[in-house]
């Protein structure tokens, strides 16, 4: 049931992915497909954690599938 998903549920859900060496990305993915939730709703449930924004956004940027943006307050983990 959706409703009752929160972002520590899901965490602990694709946690073994991740010890397996799946990116946060790639597991979230796989986390929405084996429940049949559309990945939008995932997304909105993430949303409310922000060490898990902060983790995929790290991993976003050191695969260059973010830019830096200038004036960013927050450190720079790979320059």
């Amino acid at each position: 049931m959706v409703d009752l998903e929160t972002a520590e549920r899901i965490h602990f859900a694709i946690e073994k992915k991740l010890a397996l060496g799946c990116t946060y990305i790639d597991a979230l993915v796989e986390y929405a497909k084996e429940r049949d939730i559309e990945i939008e709703t995932v997304a909105e449930i993430i949303k409310k954690s922000t060490i898990i924004k902060e983790k995929i956004r790290t991993e976003a940027k050191s695969k260059r599938l973010l830019k830096e943006e200038p004036g960013d307050p927050r450190p720079k983990f790979f320059e």
